[in-house]
């Protein structure tokens, strides 16, 4: 955002003036009782305020702050520990769990929170096909609410229940049993700013483009936090994020670009954290089939050869460290490292090697030849040439940088690429409509795989597959391992699942890179990590670190004490007469576009 400033020596006193006004009146509001306020940098905006269409990781971020779960992931080991409930507890055959849900809790609007409340929204979640949830209701469960603060969940056939925990966030039946049994799409259209929630914090403003606030919860039943209100802070510019950081102007940044490391590492009174890997990068092919979409995605990714040639010109190593600075590790299977106990790391002599001269020759004796010399190969069946159309978030660090290296990797074998860095709500655009070939994006999950598992099963094209993908095989493995007690016994099928997956190519895991926080060790004591110390600092699988953060003592809780320097340059500068253009602090000012 530019601005121009062509002012006359006779405004400068007014100039003057101003400045000194707001100099005296900003250090008079510092020494008044300010509420606590947090700032917060990021990089990607807000996609929605509906917790049924959470789809971005800042969308989640709001809802883990504003929303409770019957029990929560714990911040030592994300196992279960106590949350609206104190405890559940299982039957001998686990087809029957008893929660016990804490006395007075409240919502935001002061309506009490009762049982009633937890197995309503359970069965909106299932009667209303809610995809990023369903899963974590198997066996056709029913609940019944013997009291307000008792929930009794019921099946027929044994099941987690609630010791995975369920992901899957409380909400108040008073605001939203009218929309129970309406479309998906119009429960997904309902504005919940500011929302009625239990958690500590409650969204009271978004600004799209520019940032949102969070407010103090002043029913939540919890430990008083520390602080008053929470300010998030979207930047476009990466860069920007950190000055902003370095100066003081925000108390911390999620998301930091690995390239930007080092700039942040040696800076006086900031911290770095490297979030042990619980995401990875993916490259997810289109098989298209998506409800309502007219595009046809490019019929050779129905070929396997072609999408293991595909996974063989991909240099994962070079993604780590051109991309990652070495802040990653390469990637192989859907299951996230962090969930050690699941994820399969694919043995050296099963994995598809980096080895571009074999993906040109297994192209070529599939019959995809470059018939007239431009580069491109052609689709022996229909004669098109292998170009792709591929999508890559701009708000996913290292989507869009990893993307141009692929261009270079595929070119090389004779594939075209097309590459569109896109804003993840444009992505989701991409995503709904089905009108890519393929797109770099990102997917993280919970502790237990069986939600990762989940979203590559055929049901979930249209909903949560990348592309819609569909293979009768990996669905039964699914469908084996989700009621499996014997948890060595369902590790063997979960392992199997993935190495199925990563066998058929449905997509390429590209990196499993380290998440990258920092914060300001001036500003806030209490940072928590979950899961562990190495885990993360800013709410992801909990809201504990806005109850342990406390202001140091002397701390400013303002952004920073005194005037911008750009204020006072403007002013030396029309006193020299000069016509100044002041760009300020790129931030984003309206709906990105893609």
């Amino acid at each position: 955002m530019g601005m121009a400033i062509r002012r006359s020596l006779a405004a400068v006193a007014s100039i003057l003036m101003a400045v000194g006004l707001a100099g005296t009146a900003r250090a008079q509001s510092t020494t008044a009782s300010a509420p606590v306020t947090l700032r917060v940098g990021v990089t990607a905006d807000l996609d929605t305020d509906n917790v049924w269409a959470l789809s971005g990781g800042s969308d989640w971020t709001v809802a883990t702050s504003e929303y409770d779960m019957l029990m929560k992931f714990s911040s030592e080991d994300l196992t279960a520990a106590p949350s609206l409930a104190t405890g559940c507890d299982h039957n001998d055959d686990y087809t029957r769990w008893t929660c016990t849900l804490r006395d007075g809790l409240r919502w935001s609007d002061g309506q009490p929170l009762t049982s009633e409340d937890v197995a309503f929204s359970y069965r909106f979640v299932i009667d209303n096909k809610i995809p990023q949830y369903k899963s974590y209701f198997p066996n056709d469960p029913v609940f019944t609410t013997p009291n307000a603060t008792t929930l009794v969940w019921s099946t027929k056939e044994p099941t987690f229940g609630t010791s995975t925990p369920p992901w899957a966030y409380i909400v108040p039946e008073h605001v939203w049993a009218p929309y129970d049994g309406k479309e998906l799409k119009e429960i997904r259209a309902v504005g919940q700013t500011p929302a009625v929630a239990s958690g500590p914090f409650i969204l009271t403003s978004w600004t799209p483009g520019q940032g949102w606030v969070m407010e103090r919860n002043q029913y939540y039943w919890g430990p008083t936090p520390a602080l008053d209100r929470i300010e998030y802070h979207v930047y476009t510019n990466p860069e920007a994020m950190v000055t902003a950081l370095k100066n003081g102007e925000i108390d911390a940044a999620d998301g930091l670009e690995p390239a930007l490391i080092n700039s942040v590492t040696n800076a006086p009174n900031v911290a770095v954290q490297k979030v042990v890997s619980d995401w990875w990068l993916n490259l997810a092919f289109n098989f298209g089939g998506q409800p309502g979409s007219d595009y046809t995605p490019m019929p050779a990714l129905h070929d396997l050869d072609v999408r293991t040639a595909i996974e063989m010109a991909i240099d994962k190593n070079a993604i780590v460290n051109k991309v990652y600075q070495g802040a990653a590790n390469t990637g192989d299977t859907i299951v996230r490292p962090a969930s050690a106990f699941w994820h399969l790391d694919i043995p050296a002599d099963q994995e598809f090697p980096y080895d571009p001269t074999a993906a040109q020759q297994l192209l070529d004796e599939a019959g995809y030849r470059d018939t007239n010399n431009d580069g491109i190969r052609e689709d022996p069946n229909t004669g098109q040439p292998l170009t792709m159309t591929i999508p890559a978030s701009s708000d996913t660090t290292g989507a869009v940088q990893s993307g141009e290296l692929i261009v270079g990797f595929l070119k090389k074998i004779g594939i075209s690429v097309d590459l569109k860095p896109a804003t993840d709500a444009k992505m989701n655009d991409y995503w709904g409509h089905g009108n890519f070939d393929a797109y770099i994006w990102y997917w993280s999950g919970d502790p237990d795989p069986n939600y990762q598992l989940f979203v590559f099963t055929s049901e979930q094209c249209g909903y949560y597959s990348d592309g819609c993908w569909q293979d009768k095989h990996f669905d039964d493995l699914y469908e084996q391992q989700r009621t499996m007690m014997d948890q060595t016994a369902r590790q063997q099928v979960v392992q199997e699942a993935q190495l199925y997956q990563y066998e058929q190519v449905p997509g390429v895991v590209l990196a499993y890179p380290n998440w990258l926080e920092a914060y300001r060790t001036d500003r806030f004591t209490g940072w928590i990590g979950a899961p562990g110390p190495n885990g993360y600092l800013l709410p992801t699988y909990n809201y504990d670190p806005w109850i342990s953060l406390k202001p140091m003592t002397g701390a400013s809780s303002s952004a920073s004490s005194g005037l911008p320097a750009w204020i006072w340059l403007v002013a030396a500068a029309a006193v020299a007469g000069i016509v100044v253009i002041v760009v300020m602090r790129s931030r984003r000012t309206g709906v990105d576009e893609a």
